[in-house]
């Protein structure tokens, strides 16, 4: 659909915050769907413009909470 991408930013992220054990599989669900398979979708998308134009960049922007975890955030650190 669109004949040149020069670059992607991935910035989605929504939350969903709640312990574990209080947490609705649709409420884990929303949150992976959009902070990882929302940036799988773009870059499998964007990916095949960028290889046949030869050029292009993918910058995906990440969170601290997926390296060191807050409570009641399973969910959204398992997807940053």
């Amino acid at each position: 659909e669109y004949a040149h991408i020069d670059v992607l930013v991935n910035n989605a992220g929504i939350t969903r915050d709640t312990l574990l054990m209080r947490m609705k599989e649709a409420d884990f669900d929303a949150v992976i769907d959009v902070n990882l398979k929302g940036y799988f979708n773009l870059m499998r998308h964007v990916s095949k413009v960028m290889l046949k134009q030869k050029s292009g960049n993918i910058i995906n922007i990440a969170s601290l909470s997926g390296q060191i975890g807050n409570a009641g955030q399973i969910n959204y650190a398992a997807a940053k």
